[in-house]
């Protein structure tokens, strides 16, 4: 999905919104991770790359990505973000009734710049455990 933004003028962020009818428990099945793959264009301006979540009772919470040039990504990069990270700041993610993905910052709207992002495979998955690395398996010899 091509997400056009445009920050140099009011109101200085730019998102796309996905509100859903029904509240939907995003830890079902043992979801313990929001995944989103997204690049950019390296023409694209600066501006932080955003996901908010509101639950049912209106309660948000607004992760930033940590890549300060995320938009500017010219290959297809994995965001994922813990669950745990979305309940810690208050959202019910078994009640999430929207979703906003997004460019600038809605909190402290700044000039900043323009450009296109691309978004695909939204979704949310039950992570895998760590890798072991290595660990050396024995099998017990004779005394």
């Amino acid at each position: 999905m091509p997400v056009d933004y445009n920050n140099v003028d009011i109101p200085w962020y730019s998102q796309a919104e996905r509100t859903w009818q029904t509240p939907q428990d995003w830890t079902a099945n043992g979801a313990d991770t929001l995944r989103v793959f997204f690049r950019g264009a390296a023409t694209n301006g600066l501006g932080d790359l955003y996901l908010a979540i509101e639950d049912s009772a209106g309660l948000a919470a607004t992760v930033i990505n940590p890549d300060p040039h995320a938009v500017q990504a010219i290959e297809w990069w994995q965001w994922s973000i813990p669950l745990a990270d979305l309940a810690a700041e208050g959202v019910n993610v078994t009640a999430v009734r929207k979703m906003s993905i997004g460019v600038g910052d809605p909190a402290n709207p700044q000039p900043d710049g323009s450009g296109t992002i691309y978004l695909d495979d939204i979704h949310v998955i039950k992570s895998e455990p760590p890798a072991l690395a290595d660990v050396s398996l024995t099998r017990p010899g004779p005394d």
